[in-house]
């Protein structure tokens, strides 16, 4: 069987897994677009000074909340697929010792990965999607033509990101509870100081400089230098992919010193 083949029978595997759990569809794209939404409407509004500039690190001044918001909350689907809902998806998956028996299949590790890295795409494409027509349906924040090719530039760059993070830090949870409280708290922090939730002005001036480095800002700041005023162009940032490289190199880097773990790690 050919390495193509068992890609292809792993993604469809995974894919009706996925559909049938149906966390991971929740998780990836209906819990960003109901928060979007709500955030959106709630602090948006001109009533409390949602139609005032928001500044966008690097790239300009988006023209309002709203539409920094919907930048700010594609990086959001983008993180709860890729790692708040595959972390402990893999953890699962190995602790109810389905791992240990495909690794006594032909099947090889990179196949494996490589069919969750595509089920984490389709899943944030598609709610990186929904963001942008409910942004515009709802709020009137047009998608320029012009943004196309850098949102998928920046999609595909960090969800191979955050898998390679899921990836990493399988090696340091035992079980799923453990791993859901992780990527949760991990989630919910980055995205409150990543300028998803709130314009990056409000923080402090140290968190903010953090939050540069850390793998979560810099996405959110390409999606959202995409909408600035008078954007055109592919406006990608060296800074931010190179960042997000970065963190992918060293997420590799810890699964290959410290290895995969196919095996489950709980005390039975």
């Amino acid at each position: 069987m050919s390495a193509a083949t068992i890609f292809v029978s792993q993604t469809r595997y995974h894919l009706l897994a996925t559909a049938r759990a149906g966390s991971a569809i929740a998780l990836g794209i209906v819990m960003p677009v109901v928060f979007f939404l709500g955030a959106s409407a709630l602090f948006g509004s001109d009533a409390i000074g949602g139609d005032t500039p928001v500044d966008v690190r690097g790239a300009g001044e988006s023209p309002d909340l709203r539409t920094f918001y919907v930048g700010g909350f594609m990086a959001y689907a983008v993180i709860y697929t890729a790692f708040v809902a595959l972390l402990p998806d893999v953890v699962d998956i190995r602790e109810r010792g389905m791992l240990k028996r495909l690794r006594g299949t032909p099947l090889p590790l990179p196949a494996f990965v490589a069919a969750r890295f595509a089920i984490a795409v389709l899943i944030t494409t598609i709610g990186v999607v929904l963001i942008a027509v409910l942004g515009s349906v709802a709020f009137g924040v047009s998608t320029p033509v012009s943004a196309i090719a850098g949102i998928v530039v920046y999609t595909l760059a960090g969800t191979i990101t955050f898998a390679c993070l899921a990836f990493a830090a399988t090696s340091i949870t035992r079980t799923q509870s453990g791993a859901q409280g992780i990527s949760n708290g991990v989630g919910i922090i980055l995205a409150m100081i990543s300028g998803v939730f709130f314009a990056p002005d409000i923080l402090p001036e140290s968190v903010r400089s953090a939050a540069q480095y850390l793998p979560l800002e810099p996405l959110a700041n390409g999606y959202q230098s995409q909408y600035v005023t008078d954007a055109s162009g592919i406006d990608l940032d060296i800074g931010n992919l190179a960042i997000l490289g970065a963190w992918t190199v060293a997420a590799v880097a810890f699964v290959a010193l410290r290895g995969f773990r196919w095996h489950p790690q709980q005390q039975r």
